[in-house]
């Protein structure tokens, strides 16, 4: 049975959560660059005071929020798998999934395109890996125990997989709005290719 939570601490989050969501909106249009505390702030109808009580910088505002964007991209992901019936199905679903969720306005450019900047290129690594290096591995042992790989997984494979992976989201993460579309196609039809090199050619 869940704890109850008092009144102030209903308070505490919704004034966390009010930040996020202000931080959010500001770095996806912005960038994490052009925005400040003053501004997430001013959007959440708080004081900067407030933003510094909850986070200790922008730094980890900015983390906050690309937390929040992963968590719900991976669960996303996690749901796609589980809906197909079999794991070669749902391992393009997920890639699908991946790649539709890099092109949005907010996943892509927080996680891609500012991620390495606001974070640092080694913990961004850091935190990528915390998220997606599991649900790939689920994917590849997936497709093992349905006999779709051509061969067995090496312990190397979902680095590599995921340094893909990170290619393709800074690319769309990066790209302006109107090569979306062709550029989502092209990745996908790449990784449908890495996927039958993988599987063999097998259905």
């Amino acid at each position: 049975m869940p704890r109850p939570t008092s009144p102030r601490a209903e308070a505490t989050a919704a004034t966390r959560a009010g930040l996020v969501e202000a931080a959010t909106e500001l770095f996806a249009a912005r960038g994490f660059a052009e925005t400040s505390i003053d501004d997430v702030a001013a959007v959440a109808g708080m004081t900067k005071g407030a933003v510094y009580h909850h986070f200790a910088g922008k730094a980890a505002l900015f983390e906050a929020v690309f937390s929040a964007q992963e968590t719900a991209v991976h669960e996303r992901l996690g749901a796609a798998l589980d809906g197909a019936p079999d794991q070669l199905t749902g391992a393009r679903a997920a890639l699908t999934t991946f790649l539709e969720a890099c092109t949005e306005p907010t996943y892509g450019p927080i996680v891609f395109r500012d991620g390495p900047l606001a974070l640092g290129w080694q913990r961004w690594q850091e935190c990528e890996r915390d998220y997606a290096y599991a649900l790939i591995a689920r994917v590849l042992d997936g497709l093992a125990r349905e006999g779709h790989l051509a061969r067995a997984p090496g312990a190397s494979y979902p680095a590599v997989v995921l340094g893909m992976l990170s290619s393709a989201g800074q690319l769309l993460g990066q790209a302006p709005p109107e090569q979306h579309a062709a550029l989502r196609e092209e990745l996908l039809g790449f990784f449908d290719q890495v996927l039958a090199g993988l599987t063999g050619g097998r259905p």
